[in-house]
């Protein structure tokens, strides 16, 4: 499910219930144009959905939106590598 705020924002839900060590997270990759940054820079947000805290992690940059789909595609419904990145995050 892609959600927009505009033009220069995508969010794309990766998974609604994502659970790791006894913590459920919904999980969703944010790619923003951001000055200096040729193309979207990404970042993966773990959100608790009960206890617990947020966790973010920092992507490579995509070039295009087709990349930035590309990105959502390999990684949604991919538990155990949002699992692994997760724990990268520090969550």
């Amino acid at each position: 499910m892609a959600l927009s705020r505009s033009s220069s924002w995508k969010e794309h839900r990766l998974s609604s219930r994502l659970e790791c060590d006894g913590t459920e997270y919904s999980v969703d990759l944010v790619a923003r144009k951001a000055t200096g940054v040729e193309g979207w820079k990404m970042t993966l947000v773990f959100l608790p959905r009960g206890e617990g805290s947020e966790a973010k992690l920092d992507l490579p940059n995509a070039a295009s939106t087709a990349e930035v789909r590309r990105h959502v595609t390999e990684l949604e419904g991919a538990d155990d590598r949002l699992r692994t990145l997760l724990r990268e995050a520090g969550g």
